[in-house]
């Protein structure tokens, strides 16, 4: 599944690093994290399909079609034994990835600003912050593909902390950005997310994880790192102070730390 040259960012060497973006954005969220290629790493980021500048082609706009296309990825660019770095819907993807087909040439596992389960219910508070059960998240997939405009700045706004200086700035890009995608697909994207399930992946994990929290996501609490580190057999936290859903964004320096020090101990 070769890439367009303009879908995929690949440098440095060393150990790779892939990271995986979220839901509805692109590879360029993560440019803070080409440092990390002049720390002894080979950054590797693509545009997941349907996102950027890699469209969704024949691959079905669901995690398992998402996990699909990170295996070619994964074996042709020659990427083994890396560290999967999956923010919000990219740590999903990979915890798909791993529940089909293990971790033979995965390293470690790191999971940004995610819950394994996105929505709520009797046996699950870790969900969404709103408290949404999966009737209300399926809602939502209906009401954003018939009214895209409206929801692309919502998006925007819970991606960041509230009140940052900063946030405006970074709230007006990634309307514009969000503003692109293909609602159908991003509806399509969410329901797979929001019906996924992957607590047992976690629980039965055989290489380290990382869970990277935020003090002010707007859209999980900070608690759910402390679950997957508590139910992951080789599970560890780290809680980033001030910052949203984006900690790689708006505290890229202290991300990079984790995530490298992380990287280098396994």
């Amino acid at each position: 599944m070769q890439l367009p040259p303009a879908a995929l960012t690949d440098i440095g060497t060393g150990r790779p690093l892939v990271f995986l973006h979220g839901w509805s954005v692109d590879r360029t969220f993560f440019s803070a994290q080409a440092a990390l290629a002049d720390e002894g790493f080979r950054v590797v980021v693509p545009d997941q399909p349907g996102h950027g500048d890699r469209p969704i082609g024949q691959v079905p706009p669901t995690m398992a079609g998402l996990a699909d296309a990170l295996d070619g990825l994964l074996a042709e660019a020659g990427l083994a034994p890396a560290v999967l770095v999956g923010w919000s819907m990219g740590a999903m993807v990979a915890l798909e990835h791993i529940s089909r087909r293990g971790t033979a040439g995965i390293a470690g596992l790191v999971i940004v600003d995610m819950t394994p389960k996105v929505a709520n219910g009797a046996d699950w508070t870790y969900g969404l912050t709103g408290g949404q059960e999966i009737a209300d998240a399926l809602a939502t997939a209906d009401r954003m593909e018939s009214n895209w405009p409206l929801y692309a700045p919502r998006i925007a706004r819970a991606m960041f902390a509230a009140d940052r200086e900063d946030s405006a700035a970074l709230i007006r890009r990634a309307a514009d950005s969000i503003a692109t995608c293909d609602p159908v697909v991003m509806a399509a994207l969410w329901r797979s997310l929001v019906l996924a399930d992957h607590r047992a992946t976690i629980e039965s994990l055989p290489v380290p994880v990382l869970a990277i929290a935020s003090t002010r996501s707007q859209l999980y609490g900070p608690a759910v790192a402390g679950w997957i580190a508590g139910a992951a057999p080789r599970g560890e936290a780290v809680l980033i102070e001030g910052t949203g859903h984006a900690p790689h964004i708006e505290d890229p320096g202290a991300f990079n730390a984790a995530v490298a020090r992380f990287a280098r101990g396994l």
